[in-house]
C-alpha cells in the first residue's frame, strides 16, 4: 500500500464560498416570451450557486465537484456539476431545502461535506429589500460559508499557496469586461485578498477596499453567532424554569387532590359501615 500523503501539522486553511440562489418571475401562460416546454404551474425560473466571493482563490484548486439534491418531484433530483460554475437551473412554483454535498480535490485526503439551502422564491425581508427585489425582479439569497482544512496534505498545501490560484482574475482582465483595477494590484500581478501580496494560506488580519474577508471579520462573526447562542440558551433555561414551575404545581394539585379524593372515600366508607348497623 502507498505510504498516506503526509500532513501540514498545525495549519489550518479556510476558503470561502456563497452559497446561495436567484428567481426570476416567469412570463404568464400563454405569453409569447414564456419557455417552452415549462408546466403551467410553474411561475418562477431559479438558479441555485456554489461560487467564490470576488477575488477570492478559484475555487477548483480544491473544489472537486458539487452535487445539488433537488425536489423528488423533479427528473434526475441529484444533479452532479463537475466544473464550474457549479450551479443548477430550473423552475417550479414553491421553495424548498436542497442538499448540497461539496466534494474536494483527491489530493486533499478529505470526506465530503454537507451543506444545506433554502431556495427563497418568492420576496422576503424588510421593505427596503423588498423594493430592490421589486425593481430588480430577482430574488437572492445567499450567504458565506468558511471551508476549514485543518492539517492539510502538502499537496493541498502548496496547492492552496500557489500563485496560479488567481490566474483566472488576470484573465478575466485581458478579457476587457472586467478592469485591471478589479482584477489586479498596483504592480499589475492578480491581487490575492491579502495584505503586501505576500504568500500565505490565512486569511488577513484587517480587512480594506483589496481584502473582502479577514481574520478581524470572521471574529466579528463568531462573536455574533456566540451572542446569538448565547441568547438561545438563556431562552432555554426560561423554558425549563417554566417547565419545573408548571411540573411543581401540578405535583401540588395531584397531591391535594389526592388527599381530598382519599378523605371522601373515608367519609363514603364510614357512612356505609353506618347505614348496615
Amino acid at each position: 500500500m502507498p505510504a498516506p500523503a503526509a500532513n501540514k501539522r498545525n495549519k489550518r486553511v479556510s476558503r470561502n464560498i456563497i452559497i446561495g440562489s436567484e428567481a426570476w418571475a416567469l412570463p404568464p401562460v400563454g405569453h409569447p416570451d414564456r419557455p417552452k416546454g415549462v408546466p403551467d404551474d410553474h411561475t418562477k425560473r431559479w438558479t441555485v450557486y456554489v461560487r467564490q466571493p470576488d477575488g477570492d482563490p478559484s475555487l477548483t484548486t480544491w473544489l472537486n465537484k458539487v452535487q445539488f439534491k433537488i425536489f423528488n418531484t423533479y427528473e434526475n433530483p441529484l444533479r452532479t456539476c463537475d466544473n464550474p460554475p457549479f450551479q443548477v437551473t430550473e423552475t417550479g412554483w414553491g421553495g424548498f431545502t436542497i442538499d448540497i454535498r461539496l466534494h474536494f480535490q483527491p489530493i486533499s485526503g478529505e470526506k465530503a461535506q454537507y451543506r444545506q439551502h433554502f431556495l427563497q422564491l418568492e420576496k422576503y425581508g424588510d421593505e427596503k429589500l423588498q423594493a430592490e427585489q421589486e425593481r430588480t425582479g430577482c430574488v437572492r439569497s445567499e450567504y458565506l460559508e468558511v471551508v476549514q482544512f485543518n492539517e492539510p496534505t502538502e499537496a493541498l498545501y502548496e496547492a492552496l499557496t500557489a500563485d496560479d490560484q488567481w490566474s483566472y482574475l488576470a484573465l478575466g482582465a485581458k478579457g476587457g469586461k472586467k478592469t485591471s483595477s478589479m482584477s489586479t494590484g498596483p504592480n499589475g500581478r492578480p491581487k490575492r485578498g491579502f495584505p503586501n501580496g505576500e504568500r500565505s494560506a490565512q486569511l488577513p488580519e484587517k480587512g480594506g477596499d483589496d481584502i473582502p474577508f479577514s481574520q478581524e471579520q470572521e471574529a466579528e462573526l463568531m462573536n455574533q453567532l456566540k451572542a446569538k447562542m448565547q441568547m438561545v440558551e438563556k431562552a432555554l433555561e426560561e423554558e425549563n424554569k417554566k417547565r419545573e414551575d408548571t411540573e411543581s404545581k401540578l405535583k401540588s394539585l395531584r397531591a391535594e387532590l389526592g388527599h381530598e379524593a382519599a378523605q371522601q372515600a373515608a367519609q363514603q366508607a364510614s357512612g356505609d359501615r353506618s347505614r348496615r348497623r
